[in-house]
């Protein structure tokens, strides 16, 4: 059977290179051969994975810190978002006008709803600062979609006092939001379709946007585990600095009292935060310093019961 330096000549080889070429002799590709043999194939194939690193770094480049601070406005404006649509903002009394017949929906507590509209507003703001400042792709994609989204429904909003600025930030008049109409408010901030169940869809985005890839790469292109770093960080807010530093032991009974209540709060802190946290590494951080709380909580309470 003929032979090419060595190559059978019998085999296909344009299932590796993507179809044959004129330039062949027994169904060898001698353009693909030859570019594996003079290295240029392993040239290609070393190119393409460096830009595939480098997509990957300039994909997600923020830092631990910033992406809590990125998770914690997003996941504040899907909470205020979500209030929105509470029964108890949307309390109305009807009034019918005699001449007309025309019948007039009121809100009963329009001050509620001007206060739930501003905290909302407030986080919205917020949560596009902090996107603004953003270094990971798909955080500032979805942000770009919230602020796209919010100017479509510009008209709307300004119907009932809600202005878009410049650098997308929304500010409310109070005034004129107490005098909107009812079925107007209705449409942008109650319901599965509304404005606000809109902007908690975006808002969670966001949040997942930030904590989805549990390892990346940080603004220096080095590698680490992002998730983990959050979970430190926050781990490290509420015990003090220094996870690993071991805890001066109470002389008094009040002083142990003392350190009991506080070390409670810590792990309670703790626990609502691993309850949100997202990844196998982030969670056993949060597990770890947990236990080790535990551990504490059962010595100073034994140490009670001798002072």
């Amino acid at each position: 059977m003929t032979s090419i330096n060595g190559i059978n000549s019998g085999i296909d080889y344009s299932v590796f290179f993507g179809g044959s070429s004129t330039s062949s002799a027994d169904g060898v590709d001698l353009t693909s051969y030859m570019s594996i043999k003079n290295g240029s194939y392993r040239r290609l194939l070393k190119n393409y994975y460096s830009s595939q690193k480098a997509e990957a770094k300039s994909a997600v480049g923020d830092t631990g810190a910033t992406l809590t601070k990125i998770r914690s406005a997003a996941d504040n404006l899907q909470k205020k978002s979500d209030a929105l649509s509470s029964d108890k903002l949307w309390a109305t009394t009807e009034s019918v006008d005699e001449g007309t017949g025309k019948v007039t929906e009121t809100l009963t507590n329009p001050e509620a709803l001007v206060k739930a509209v501003k905290e909302f507003a407030d986080a919205y703001n917020k949560t596009i600062d902090a996107a603004a400042g953003s270094e990971t792709k798909a955080v500032l994609r979805t942000g770009g979609w919230m602020d796209n989204m919010s100017r479509k429904n510009g008209r709307l909003l300004n119907e009932v006092g809600i202005t878009i600025g410049s650098d997308g930030k929304l500010s409310v008049d109070e005034d004129e939001l107490k005098k909107a109409n009812v079925t107007t408010l209705k449409s942008l901030f109650k319901g599965v379709d509304s404005y606000a169940s809109k902007v908690s869809a975006k808002a969670a985005a966001i949040s997942n946007s930030a904590a989805r890839t549990e390892s990346t790469y940080d603004s220096g292109g080095n590698w680490n585990n992002n998730m983990s770093t959050i979970a430190r960080s926050q781990i490290d807010s509420v015990i003090g600095g220094d996870s690993d530093k071991e805890t001066s032991v109470s002389k008094t009974r009040t002083e142990t009292e003392n350190n009991i209540k506080s070390l409670k709060e810590k792990r309670e802190k703790l626990q609502k935060e691993m309850n949100k946290a997202v990844g196998y590494d982030a969670t056993r951080d949060y597990e770890t310093q947990i236990k080790k709380l535990d551990k504490e909580i059962k010595e100073a309470e034994n140490r009670l019961k001798y002072l």
